[in-house]
């Protein structure tokens, strides 16, 4: 399924697909980004965790999870650096 989640830094519109997929036992998404990286994510206790040993910033596993549970876009956080 092709989601569009907010980069919660910069507010840029990111397309990233997901795949239902089993990963060590766990069911969960194989996100993917265009250029052919990805990373899996597991929902536990409510909450989005990155389960394949990925760094994945925090407040990008909620937008993603917002996205997934079809949550509108405008729900989503956003963090913008301050400089």
């Amino acid at each position: 399924m092709d989601l569009e989640v907010k980069d919660p830094v910069t507010g840029a519109l990111l397309r990233l697909n997901a795949k239902p997929e089993n990963f060590e036992g766990q069911h969960g998404y194989r996100i993917m980004h265009p250029n052919g990286s990805g990373f899996f994510i597991v929902n536990r206790s409510g909450a989005w965790r990155s389960a394949d040993d990925h760094h994945v910033d925090a407040d990008l596993l909620v937008n993603i999870g917002l996205a997934l549970e079809g949550g509108k876009l405008s729900d989503q956080v956003v963090h913008p650096a301050k400089f």
